[in-house]
């Protein structure tokens, strides 16, 4: 809100580089999606070599949108270049958009790709079944996993953060934090042999590493480098192995990737 951008819905939803999203064409749905592999006859993304932007194209789109004859040219524009106008804050010339804002790591982490990996995990996910892949805990392993949670906080010292509920219990009401600590310190032990193919708990191990090398207090340069990278091949790997496509798209009227 700050940068005055659509946000993550929009077509155009990343702060930090110009990938475009694909919107759902199931009725009423105005979610769109962002998969770095499409058809061939289109254009396919490299997570380490993005669209980035920058802070002259930003003002630029910016103002753009600010100048459009109408208001309905302004919302096109602000559509295509996820903007919404020139944001107040512009008016500072010490801060540079988008490099002076930080990553909303909170929601896109732990609001957002958690839940749908415990969705993925345990329901029926937007209409997806399994396929031939085996990503699906089985209902008794994923209430006994929701039942251990809700007993650890008995033996967990209150130093390390809320206390985690029963993940597996419809209607429990979870925050960031308790997703956070169920994610790093409980989920990789409650997890471990309970996916029918092992692979499906290493990716979800790749990604723990990855949320506790952004957590660290102190960072190096080689900390950096494998954030970077090693999100790049988690995103991949999800997508070409954990995920297949085509069965994903299949199922939300997508049919426009190959891999």
């Amino acid at each position: 809100m700050l940068m005055h951008m659509k946000g993550h819905n929009g077509k155009s939803p990343c702060r930090a580089c110009r990938i475009d999203g694909i919107l759902d064409p199931r009725p009423r749905s105005t979610a769109h999606y962002t998969p770095l592999h499409r058809h061939p006859r289109t254009h396919s993304y490299d997570p380490l070599d993005l669209p980035n932007r920058t802070h002259d194209e930003f003002m630029q789109h910016a103002a753009s949108v600010d100048g459009a004859p109408t208001d309905a040219e302004a919302d096109r524009r602000a559509t295509h270049f996820g903007i919404n106008g020139t944001p107040a804050l512009a008016k500072l010339s010490s801060l540079k958009f988008p490099a002076s804002f930080p990553h909303d790591f909170m929601h896109l982490m732990f609001e957002n790709v958690i839940p749908e990996l415990i969705s993925l995990w345990t329901t029926d996910y937007k209409g997806l079944d399994t396929g031939t892949e085996a990503y699906h805990l089985r209902d008794s392993v994923w209430s006994a996993i929701g039942e251990a949670c809700a007993a650890s906080g008995d033996t967990i010292p209150a130093a390390f953060g809320c206390r985690v509920p029963n993940v597996a219990k419809k209607g429990t009401k979870h925050t960031a934090e308790s997703r956070l600590l169920f994610t790093t310190l409980i989920a990789p032990v409650l997890l471990f042999k309970r996916f029918d193919n092992d692979k499906y708990y290493k990716h979800f191990i790749k990604l723990v590493k990855l949320i506790n090398l952004c957590l660290q207090l102190e960072l190096r340069p080689g900390d950096v480098a494998s954030i970077r990278s090693g999100f790049a091949k988690w995103v991949k790997d999800f997508e070409r192995s954990v995920l297949p496509l085509k069965q994903y798209l299949r199922a939300s009227n997508l049919i426009l990737f190959e891999l």
